[in-house]
């Protein structure tokens, strides 16, 4: 996933539909969980791509939980 700058990386997230997010969220995590192997075999070389990731997880985990309180509409 390449990186953009935060506001349009946000206005991205924002205009995703609520299945498009479920089946980001599940990439991230993915991605998340290899980052962190590599990174323990010593084979991540920009290890400023966990830290990313796992915040691109927490920005789509709450637009989700929003959307489940009733605070986003569908």
């Amino acid at each position: 996933m390449p990186r953009f700058h935060f506001n349009q990386m946000k206005k991205d997230y924002n205009e995703m539909t609520i299945d498009e997010l479920e089946e980001l969220k599940e990439k991230l995590l993915k991605d998340y969980r290899v980052f962190r192997f590599n990174k323990m075999m010593g084979q991540l070389e920009n290890t400023l791509k966990i830290r990313e990731t796992r915040r691109d997880i927490a920005r789509v985990t709450t637009i989700l939980h929003e959307y489940e309180l009733g605070i986003r509409n569908k």
